[in-house]
């Protein structure tokens, strides 16, 4: 058996983030999970949270007696390569209940919007891409928009959630699949530099 004193440094691609400091794993004794943390300050400008980090385990291998458990005080340095950290928008919104999003979209108006269109030629349906949206953009499905009906070809995904500056945002997405799905993102908040950074951000 063997004991490992482990830490999980962050390589930043960039300057964008700075590592503030790594809280290592003392012990990990083999097959027992451990946990290990590295702190990270957030860029100043929203654009350039989206990152990708490369993650190494670095560790201290010491054998132990079977019969004793004692660890071998000297041990040898090893390090292991972990799957790439990707950091998004997700991070940085909260997800917020709307019992009625219609009134709620109304309310901040259209001079309160922004929109773009994509089309994804690497998702295959409507599920897969109202998944996919779910997950990136972090907010919260109103009016189960999230469940797409069977045999639909077309489909309105409604997300709402609350910026870390405490700003409202919805978002009102129109999904169409004819074997390439294509998409038009409204963005709608009271900060317009928000709403274009929601819906430029896919």
């Amino acid at each position: 058996s063997s004991g490992i004193n482990a830490e999980w440094p962050l390589r930043p691609g960039g300057e964008n983030y700075h590592v503030l400091g790594h809280l290592p794993c003392t012990q990990l004794v083999y097959n027992t999970p451990g946990t290990c943390y590295t702190l990270l300050q957030l860029p100043e400008d929203p654009a350039l949270v989206p990152a990708t980090f490369s993650c190494n385990l670095k560790f201290l291998v010491k054998d132990c007696d079977p019969n004793s458990g004692e660890a071998d005080p000297v041990g040898y340095e090893d390090e292991y390569v972990l799957e790439d950290l990707n950091i998004g928008l997700n991070i940085l919104v909260q997800r917020v209940f709307k019992t009625n999003f219609a009134a709620s979209w109304d309310e901040q108006g259209d001079e309160n919007q922004a929109d773009e269109t994509y089309s994804l030629t690497t998702v295959k349906s409507l599920n897969g891409a109202v998944d996919q949206l779910v997950n990136f953009f972090g907010m919260q499905p109103c009016e189960r928009s999230d469940r797409v009906p069977e045999d639909k070809t077309a489909h309105t995904l409604l997300l709402a959630g609350q910026y870390k500056d405490g700003v409202e945002c919805l978002i009102k997405t129109r999904i169409v699949f004819d074997g390439v799905i294509n998409m038009k993102i409204s963005a709608r908040s009271l900060d317009p530099a928000l709403n274009e950074l929601l819906v430029s951000s896919i």
